[in-house]
C-alpha cells in the first residue's frame, strides 16, 4: 500500500509540473506566435460624453467619472470617426448588464441587450463587436449605453478599431495570462475531481480532494467568466454571466468545505455552520433570480460582505489553532496543515485586496469598473492550489507511514514473536468478535507434546526449534482458515468460519500426515500433538469462549488417552 501511495504521489508531482511546463510554453507561444496582422487603434479620446442629457467635462472615456449607471440612466458618447488603414473596420467595446445601440450619423448599425429586457432577463456583460462598413470615414459614431437594474454599472470600457479576426487575436493575447492560469485551475481542478471518489472510497469518507477540485474548478471558472472569456470562445454571453456568479458565490463555500474537511472538534461545528449558511445563501439568491424578483449581480455586495467576514474568522481561527499547535510540540514542525494555511492566508489576503479595489473603482474610481482587475485573486488562486496540491501529498505521506506505523505497532501487539502466529491477544479478540457476529464456525485446541522433555534434554534451542516447526506444520495445513495462534507455551489454537468449518476432520487428516512427513526428515526429536474441536453450535449461548474451553477439554481427554496409552506401554514391556 505504501508503494502504492509514493508511486500515485509521483504521478501527481509529474502531472502538475507537466501542466505548469506546457502552461509556461503556453505563454512562450502565444509571444512569438499569435500577432495580429493589421493595426489596432484605441479610440478613448476626443468623444462628447453625455449622462442623461448632461454634458460631461471630460472627453476621455478612461477618465470618464460619470459615476453610478441605474435603471433609466443612459450615458450617450460621439464622435467623428478618422479615416483607419483597415478594410471594413470593427469597433469592440465591453458593456457591463446594459442595453448597448450604436449608430452610424442616424442609421442604427448594431442593438444588444434589448430583448433580455423585455424577457425580463438579466442582461448579461457582452464583449460587443460591429462592423463600420467602407463609408464611415468622416461620419458620427454613436453609442449610447442604458442601464438596466439598479447600480448596473459605472465607467465606460475603451474602444477599439481593427479588423474583427484581428481584434479577437488582440483580445485574446491581451488575457493570455489569464487563458492559461484559467486552463491551469480548470484542468488540474478536472483531475482532482476524477480521482475524488477513489479517495473517499478507500481513504475513510476523506473530501480533502474532492473540495480541493471543486475550489480549483470554480477558481478557473471564474477567471474565465470575469474577464468574458466564455463569451470570447463560445459566443454566450449568458452561459458568462451564469458561470461567472454561481463560481464567485461557490468559491467561499467550497473553501469552507474543504476546512470543514481539515479540522475536527469546535473549529469542524464552526466552519460547517459557515457552510452551510452560505448554501443556504445561494440557493435563496437562485430562486430569487429564477423567479424575477432580483437579479443575481444585484446580490454582489452582499456577497463581498460575507466573504470579507468568512475571510476573517477563518484567518483568525487558523492562525490561532496553529500557533497552539506550534506551542504544544516539543519541536516545532512544518505539516500539511501549515502549508495549506499559508497558501489560504495569502489567497485570502490578495483576494480581500481585490474585493476592496472593485469597489473602490466601481464607486469611487474615474474609470469605473471595466477598468477593474482580479490579478491579485488570480495570483492568490494560483498559489492556493499549489500549496492544495502540496499539502495534500504531505497529508498523504503522513498517513500513509502513520499506517505503516500503525501496522507495525499492530504486528508487534498481536503477533507471537518466537512463531510468527498470533499471540493470545489477538486469539482473544477474535473469540469475542465471533461471540457478536452471528456465524458458523469451529475452534481446534492442539497441544505439543514432548516440549518440556525436548527443553530438559536437547535444551531450549531445540525446544524452540520444535515449536516453530510445528507452527509451520499449522499455517501450512490450516492456511485457509480465519485465524492460527498460539495461545501460550505448547497450546494452538485455529479457528474456522462458515464452509471452512466443515472440512475440519478432513484437515486433522492432513495434519497427521504432515506430522509424519517431518518427523521422517527430523533426526533430533518427533513432532505429536493432542487436539478437539468443536463446533459454534454446540454452545447455545453463543460464546467463542465457552466453544474454545469445549474444544480444549476434549483436547485434554485425548492427551489423558496418550499418557494412558503410554503407561500401559510400559507395564507391558515390563
Amino acid at each position: 500500500m505504501k508503494l502504492w501511495n509514493n508511486r500515485r504521489i509521483h504521478r501527481a508531482m509529474v502531472a502538475f509540473f507537466l501542466l505548469a511546463a506546457l502552461a509556461v510554453a503556453a505563454l512562450v507561444f502565444s509571444n512569438n506566435y499569435l500577432q495580429p496582422i493589421s493595426p489596432i487603434y484605441e479610440l478613448n479620446d476626443g468623444w462628447d460624453i453625455y449622462l442623461n442629457g448632461v454634458k460631461q467635462s471630460t472627453d476621455s472615456l478612461l477618465n470618464s467619472n460619470v459615476g453610478i449607471v441605474g435603471i433609466g440612466d443612459v450615458i450617450t458618447i460621439s464622435r467623428p470617426l478618422p479615416e483607419f488603414e483597415i478594410s471594413n473596420p470593427c469597433v469592440s467595446t465591453y458593456s457591463i448588464h446594459s442595453m448597448v445601440d450604436a449608430y452610424l450619423d442616424d442609421e442604427l448599425i448594431y442593438s444588444f441587450g434589448r430583448d433580455y429586457l423585455y424577457d425580463e432577463k438579466t442582461v448579461p456583460k457582452k464583449l460587443n463587436y460591429f462592423p463600420l462598413g467602407n463609408d464611415y470615414a468622416g461620419k458620427t459614431l454613436t453609442i449610447i449605453l442604458s442601464g438596466s437594474r439598479k447600480d448596473t454599472f459605472s465607467g465606460i470600457s475603451p474602444i477599439l478599431i481593427g479588423d474583427r479576426k484581428d481584434l479577437l487575436t488582440h483580445h485574446s493575447i491581451s488575457q493570455r495570462y489569464n487563458l492559461i492560469a484559467g486552463m491551469f485551475l480548470l484542468v488540474m481542478g478536472m483531475i482532482m475531481m476524477v480521482l475524488s471518489p477513489f479517495m473517499i472510497i478507500y481513504h475513510s469518507n476523506d473530501f480533502r480532494l474532492f473540495f480541493c477540485g471543486l475550489i480549483s474548478l470554480l477558481l478557473g471558472l471564474y477567471t474565465y467568466s470575469f474577464y468574458g472569456l466564455i463569451d470570447l470562445l463560445c459566443n454566450d454571453p449568458t452561459l458568462n454571466t451564469i458561470c461567472e456568479y454561481s463560481s464567485l458565490y461557490n468559491i467561499p463555500t467550497a473553501l469552507l468545505g474543504y476546512l470543514m474537511s481539515v479540522y475536527k472538534g469546535r473549529l469542524r461545528k464552526l466552519f460547517r455552520s459557515l457552510f452551510l449558511l452560505n448554501i443556504g445563501v445561494f440557493l435563496t439568491v437562485f430562486i430569487l433570480t429564477v423567479i424575477g424578483r432580483n437579479r443575481i449581480f444585484e446580490f454582489t455586495n452582499l456577497l463581498h460582505g460575507m466573504a470579507i467576514s468568512e475571510s476573517l474568522i477563518s484567518i483568525f481561527v487558523i492562525t490561532i489553532q496553529d500557533y497552539k499547535k506550534l506551542k504544544e510540540q516539543e519541536k516545532p514542525s512544518f505539516n500539511s496543515e501549515n502549508v495549506f494555511s499559508l497558501g489560504l492566508i495569502i489567497f485570502m489576503v490578495l483576494s480581500l485586496a481585490d474585493i476592496f479595489k472593485y469597489n473602490y473603482s466601481k464607486y469611487l474610481g474615474p474609470a469605473g469598473e471595466p477598468r477593474s482587475t482580479i490579478d491579485g485573486f488570480l495570483i492568490g488562486s494560483l498559489l492556493l492550489v499549489s500549496t492544495l496540491l502540496i499539502s495534500y501529498i504531505l497529508y498523504i505521506i503522513y498517513n500513509s507511514d502513520l499506517d505503516s506505523m500503525q501496522n507495525k505497532i499492530s504486528s508487534l501487539a498481536y503477533t507471537d514473536p518466537l512463531t510468527g502466529l498470533s499471540n493470545r491477544a489477538r486469539c482473544e479478540q477474535v473469540m469475542d468478535m465471533l461471540s457478536q457476529e452471528h456465524v458458523a464456525y469451529a475452534i481446534i485446541s492442539l497441544d505439543l507434546n514432548k516440549l518440556k522433555q525436548v527443553n530438559d534434554t536437547l535444551g531450549h534451542h531445540e525446544g524452540d526449534r520444535l515449536l516453530q516447526g510445528f507452527a509451520t506444520i499449522l499455517s501450512d495445513c490450516f492456511m485457509d482458515s480465519n485465524l492460527v495462534g498460539r495461545m501460550g507455551g505448547d497450546e494452538f489454537i485455529v479457528v474456522s468460519t462458515e464452509d471452512r468449518a466443515l472440512n475440519i476432520t478432513r484437515r486433522i487428516h492432513e495434519f497427521y500426515s504432515m506430522i509424519n512427513d517431518w518427523n521422517h526428515k527430523e533426526q533430533m526429536f518427533q513432532y505429536s500433538a493432542s487436539y478437539g474441536y468443536a463446533y459454534s453450535y454446540e454452545v447455545p449461548s453463543g460464546s467463542a469462549r465457552e466453544v474454545y474451553m469445549l474444544a480444549d477439554s476434549r483436547m485434554y481427554e485425548m492427551k489423558k488417552e496418550h499418557h494412558t496409552d503410554r503407561r500401559r506401554g510400559v507395564i507391558k514391556d515390563a
